[in-house]
């Protein structure tokens, strides 16, 4: 609620209208996703089209009732009162219990801070590559209270063809790319990406496809013609417990070889200044369910998504003879890992013995006797 009145777009109800028949045993619940946004899961929050798709046909195999474009204007003991967005049109619904899940909020220390260094007017706390948060040095920042600002290509244009051309000739050819072709593609990982999507296996092949010709010379125009479209490819990271463990083991990394990397840098090069990097920027890796997988991908892109490992759970689910079977497998190339190694990856991402005891005790009793309800 905000302001004790309206809601906001992030809010999502779920409304369980559950009714009893006195003649059966069965319980029956009627279920309803309430939803202001048009759609679930809007791409206003970054998230793929696909996802949005596949939560709807989800919700629909469920059996669940999903009504879009509807604004909870007020909750009582036993009903819903809702607003059509399109129409205006009151609507109460009743229902037995009510699961309201909600976006997260900045807390007020952080407010606090942002408003010191200049970032009041952000959501969450902006960093670098390498987690430092901008305009105040020394200062680190990582999970759902900061998004990294990925650096544009086309801000350091001018600077990248520089540094490739190192007799100021003001064209290059191919060769001279060498030297900073690997640093490049580092810096700026959206470059992999656009190049992967436009099905160019090197550098070269992406300068080529903006010349044009056969001219083995590049000017600065044509390079800027070339890069022009990578910087569309850039996405935020999701705000996760997989990005933050991550992160935090990344960071963790960095600052025990604090003095190794000052004598030895192993970043990329500092195209605004001399030398390397002391660190190689931070580089979220998706885990996957498919064998002889690369974990080492990198997120924040368009054409990589946590759809990817919502995919894969679904198809998993198949392996271990869920009653769900999910997402049908449109990718002909997919090998999904067996159930049995799929468990035991899942039984390695818990933290402490006594979590995956408890887990696996309830794996085992599932699998006997089935779901406990009586508690619902």
């Amino acid at each position: 609620m905000e302001d004790g009145h309206t809601i906001s777009c992030r809010n999502l109800v779920l409304a369980f209208c559950c009714r009893f028949q006195s003649n059966s045993i069965l319980l029956k619940v009627d279920k309803e996703v309430l939803y202001i946004s048009e759609y679930i899961i809007s791409k206003k929050r970054r998230f793929d089209s696909r996802i949005t798709k596949f939560a709807t046909e989800k919700f629909e195999r469920d059996e669940i009732d999903v009504k879009t474009g509807s604004m909870v204007i007020k909750v009582s003991d036993k009903h819903i009162s809702t607003k059509e967005k399109k129409t205006g049109q009151t609507v109460s619904i009743p229902y037995g219990m009510v699961l309201w899940s909600t976006g997260i909020a900045t807390r007020p220390v952080i407010m606090d801070f942002m408003k010191q260094i200049g970032q009041g007017n952000r959501r969450v706390l902006a960093t670098d590559e390498w987690l430092r948060v901008e305009g105040c040095d020394g200062v680190y920042a990582l999970g759902d209270c900061a998004t990294i600002n990925q650096r544009k290509v086309m801000e350091d244009i001018a600077v990248i063809f520089s540094k490739a051309d190192k007799n100021n000739s003001g064209t290059l050819d191919l060769k001279d790319f060498k030297d900073v072709v690997d640093h490049i593609s580092e810096r700026y990982p959206q470059v992999q990406i656009y190049m992967e999507k436009k099905k160019l296996k090197t550098f070269d092949a992406l300068l080529k496809s903006a010349q044009g010709n056969d001219n083995k010379l590049i000017d600065i125009e044509t390079f800027k013609n070339a890069l022009h479209e990578v910087d569309s490819q850039m996405k935020n990271l999701p705000a996760t417990a997989q990005v933050a463990a991550q992160q935090g083991e990344y960071l963790a990394s960095c600052f025990n070889r604090m003095e190794q990397c000052e004598k030895y840098p192993e970043g990329p090069m500092r195209f605004r200044g001399t030398g390397c990097h002391r660190f190689r920027p931070f580089r979220y890796k998706i885990d996957s369910f498919r064998e002889n997988a690369d974990t080492s991908v990198d997120y924040p892109m368009q054409g990589i998504s946590i759809l990817d490992n919502l995919l894969h759970w679904e198809e998993s689910k198949l392996q271990l003879n869920f009653r769900e079977i999910g997402f049908p497998n449109t990718c002909s190339n997919v090998n999904i890992m067996p159930s049995s190694d799929f468990i035991f990856f899942t039984y390695s991402k818990l933290v402490s013995w006594r979590t995956r005891v408890l887990v696996v005790s309830d794996w085992l009793r599932r699998s006997i006797f089935g779901r406990d309800s009586s508690r619902i």
